[in-house]
């Protein structure tokens, strides 16, 4: 089982965009998350799995955090990472990031992969309307 935690800042956040699109997102990064947690479980398996998502109202935009504790990203990838067709895992089609990076870009946000020690961290900022 992997511990999934769930913080946000304000009770109401509203995010004008297409909500099919933006759960093609969401499952792709978590999908992404729980194989790459899966992959470190099948080399060490005496870690707590885990995924934080976290939800932050930042000036005109909405901050969502997701970080988890799985192979992460090598620092020589990163530049490539959100490149269509490239991949790192032996059966990944290289599109999921980048189709995840377009959706994002049009609905006016930004799609960061950051550096991170012990997994990988995701930052996604979106235009708020928040009440």
């Amino acid at each position: 089982s992997i511990n999934i935690s769930f913080k946000h800042k304000k009770e109401n956040i509203i995010i004008n965009c297409d909500a099919e699109q933006l759960n093609r997102i969401f499952i792709n990064l978590l999908k992404n998350s729980i194989e790459s947690i899966n992959e470190k479980f099948t080399k060490k398996p005496n870690f707590t799995k885990k995924i934080d998502i976290e939800i932050d109202v930042k000036d005109d935009y909405i901050e969502i955090c997701i970080t988890d504790n799985g192979i992460g990203f090598e620092d020589k990838n990163l530049n490539n990472i959100l490149k269509p067709y490239f991949t790192t895992k032996k059966n990944g089609s290289g599109l999921g990031l980048p189709i995840v990076n377009k959706i994002i870009n049009d609905h006016n946000g930004t799609l960061k992969v950051l550096p991170n020690q012990t997994g990988a961290k995701i930052e996604i900022n979106l235009p708020k309307d928040v009440h």
